[in-house]
């Protein structure tokens, strides 16, 4: 799936869990791993890190982000990894600096560590749980393909979740005011003819996110994966896939670049936004554009 994977380091403890959730996945999957240092050469730390994981080691001057994007273009990686936190001094949000900045510009899959949970180590042996949203758009579908090929891959479960709920009449109100293009189709009800198109996903009634999680489940079973956990859930996507990871102890969620999220505020959907900001847990974050 994946053939090589960089992960951005500082040698801090953080970012050292970092590498070792980068390093179990290379592992798991066959791929070259390249740990990134961006700065001064560090000598020896650095290369025993590389010897400790059989990873290629590469130091680069720069800033953290700019040096791991252009080495990810270089060396035609397909997946870039880095902590939720370090390489970055003080976070600006409780994304630090760097994974944030990667997380928006990125042209490829991220994976997102979340290094600062309660009791985290560098002791790891590989995602168990994994859990991505949907909501039947076609670049949120194609994130239902990756995930449930990397679930098939990994031997981990694998849960589909579609989230739906109605906006309110202060949304709609202001997705007006801003210009929000209103449906006119016939054949949908009266709240979906006067609903702008940014908040369309939004008004699907549980026999629509039925008819998304089939889909989601022939694509499941088309990657290999043939007893997914499948669930509609009524609430925002957000919030309803943060509150699943931490309840159930899911290790992984993942979730498209864009979708499930109508109208981007930031290179990145609002939805993964808000997600890699607040996750209980790693995030893998599918470039679905």
């Amino acid at each position: 799936m994946y053939k090589k994977i960089i992960a951005g380091t500082d040698l801090s403890p953080t970012s050292r869990i970092a590498i070792a959730h980068a390093a179990a996945l290379a592992k798991s999957l066959g791929s070259d791993l390249i740990v990134v240092h961006a700065g001064d050469d560090p000598g020896a730390p650095l290369q025993e890190l590389g010897e400790k994981y059989g990873a290629e080691v590469v130091v680069k001057s720069g800033s953290p982000a700019e040096v791991l994007l252009s080495e990810a273009e270089e060396r035609g990686a397909e997946l870039l990894v880095t902590g939720s936190v370090g390489m970055s001094g003080a976070a600006r949000f409780k994304l630090g600096n760097v994974p944030n900045k990667l997380s928006h510009h990125a042209d490829r899959d991220m994976l997102i560590v979340k290094t600062d949970a309660p009791g985290k180590t560098e002791d790891f042996d590989g995602y168990k749980k994994i859990l991505v949203g949907t909501d039947g758009s076609p670049t949120a579908m194609r994130a239902v393909q990756m995930a449930s090929r990397l679930a098939k891959e990994l031997g981990a479960s694998l849960s589909i979740v579609t989230a739906y709920e109605p906006p309110t009449e202060h949304e709609l109100e202001q997705a007006r005011k801003a210009g929000g293009d209103i449906s006119s189709v016939w054949s949908q009800s009266k709240t979906q003819r006067e609903t702008p198109s940014e908040f369309q996903w939004r008004i699907a009634g549980a026999s629509q996110a039925e008819d998304v999680l089939e889909r989601a489940t022939d694509c499941a079973v088309e990657m290999g994966v043939s007893n997914a956990d499948v669930r509609t859930v009524e609430g925002p996507p957000a919030e309803t896939l943060l509150s699943i990871a931490e309840d159930e102890d899911f290790d992984l969620v993942s979730v498209g670049s864009v979708g499930m999220a109508g109208a981007k505020r930031f290179m990145l959907g609002n939805v993964p936004h808000r997600l890699s900001h607040h996750t209980p847990t790693d995030i893998l974050i599918l470039h679905t554009t």
